[in-house]
């Protein structure tokens, strides 16, 4: 097919693992409940529209409740079962490393790579004769004999469920996990070079494929490819030269073909931008604490930039209106001269948002600094003398020296104590969300499950 012969291609022993509805299982699993039957939801905190959005559910409230992961508050249903809880990563954090934990008692850290809070990747090759050193039983055979019991480990250890993809390579393992481990009743499933026509050539529609989304699928289509086995069949002179890389890439997956290996190092890729971003936690109003934000934004990026040792020569600016808001938002972006200082790049942040502002209510901001420049050097500004720009340098380098041994709000300015200001309250979250064990709500009663004895044959259903 396609020219690859698959007896010459990499066939490692890979397993894609995912932790099943990880935030809200760990909810439920923390409240005694089953985080296959309960249903629970992960829901941000409500702001003044009561329009929070779910982060996270258990597969028998998006089952029974009709959600998703997107769903926002107001349009939750109402039910005597479920329960509400907010994010908490911190604690989510930590039950992730004890998931790792277990998973690097059978491979070395070269051979484990961390894909999500939630996925993670293992190859096997290396140690799966040393759990099943058996020689009668086949390699397929060893693999869903180790998955079986990796599967039985992590809940005896977490009480979470895991599918698992097994696959010849990274690429077969993520279509097993994403397109049929999480449907079968075992949560495993297995896909191999040999089942590329059969499985690989018929997932549908194109963006069930990993790598393909919206944006590519419609490239594709107006190319006449509307399937991953029209892709697999398609000139990959033809791909190349309308999609260049992505495009010979993607001819590869549909054979089946990823000759990654994970012990492997792979060269260093310089970023091509540093951005942040945020939804406010209120809708803004007020010119004033919109460019509080931007200030702290602006700071905060600049900071990321001199860590990674390089200099800004494009900025851009995002707004995004709140819910309701008639004006449209704005995305702007401005070339200026190579730079890494605070105060200069807060100014230009200003003077972009002041020259496209219209009054528009805020509820979402993003600052994010490209066309970047690695070096040491520091480029003056002619028309400023150079002993007040080296000075700057000098307090920039001082403060993030301060903030990284004592943490961000060892020193702040004093705008970040006015109304408005997002810098010293998001300090204290992970992730974008509250990293603490405050703030759990629940609704309905908290049921004690009785604990089952799953994966004791490899067999229990557990639902999907």
């Amino acid at each position: 097919m396609g020219g690859f012969n698959y007896a010459l291609e990499p066939k490692r022993d890979i397993l894609f693992i995912d932790v099943k509805s990880f935030y809200a299982s760990v909810e439920c699993i923390s409240r005694g409940l089953d985080p296959i039957q309960a249903m629970l939801v992960v829901m941000s905190h409500s702001d003044n529209t009561g329009n929070g959005l779910i982060l996270a559910a258990s597969p028998k409230a998006k089952s029974a409740l009709g959600i998703s992961n997107v769903t926002r508050n107001d349009n939750l249903p109402t039910h005597p079962d479920l329960y509400k809880a907010s994010p908490r990563m911190s604690f989510y954090i930590k039950e992730n490393t004890k998931v790792n934990n277990v998973f690097r008692k059978y491979v070395g850290q070269d051979d484990l790579l961390i894909y999500s809070i939630d996925e993670t990747m293992m190859d096997l090759t290396r140690t799966l004769d040393l759990f099943i050193p058996d020689k009668t039983i086949s390699r397929e055979e060893k693999r869903w004999l180790i998955a079986q019991q990796i599967q039985k480990d992590i809940y005896e250890t977490t009480k979470l469920y895991v599918t698992i993809g097994i696959g010849d390579n990274p690429l077969l393992a993520k279509l097993a996990l994403d397109n049929e481990s999480k449907h079968n009743r075992s949560l495993i499933a297995e896909w191999t070079y040999e089942d590329v026509p059969t499985k690989v050539w018929q997932i549908a529609p194109m963006t069930e494929f990993w790598g393909i989304g919206r944006r590519t699928e419609k490239r594709l289509h107006l190319m006449g490819i509307e399937t991953i086995e029209q892709l697999a069949h398609a000139s990959p002179d033809l791909l190349r030269s309308r999609m260049g890389i992505i495009g010979e890439q993607l001819y590869h997956h549909a054979h089946g073909i990823d000759r990654t290996i994970l012990a492997e190092p792979t060269p260093q890729v310089m970023e091509k931008s540093y951005g942040n971003s945020q939804v406010l936690h209120r809708n803004y109003y007020l010119q004033e604490e919109i460019e509080i934000v931007i200030k702290e934004m602006a700071e905060q990026v600049a900071a990321r930039i001199r860590r990674h040792h390089c200099q800004t020569a494009c900025i851009n600016v995002y707004i995004g209106v709140a819910f309701g808001e008639t004006a449209s938002g704005f995305s702007r972006q401005m070339k200026i001269p190579p730079t890494d200082n605070t105060r200069k790049l807060v100014a230009h942040c200003l003077f972009l948002f002041r020259k496209f502002y219209t009054g528009q209510v805020v509820r979402h901001i993003g600052i994010t600094y490209s066309k970047l420049v690695y070096t040491e050097n520091v480029q003056l500004d002619l028309f400023e003398q150079a002993e007040t720009q080296l000075r700057q340098r000098k307090l920039d380098l001082i403060i993030d020296k301060i903030r990284e041994k004592y943490g961000f709000t060892s020193i702040v300015h004093a705008t970040s104590r006015m109304e408005g200001a997002r810098a010293i309250a998001r300090s204290k979250l992970v992730g974008g969300h509250a990293g603490g064990l405050d703030g759990i709500a629940n609704i309905g009663p908290v049921h004690q499950q009785k604990e089952k004895e799953p994966f004791a044959d490899g067999s229990k259903n557990t639902g999907t």
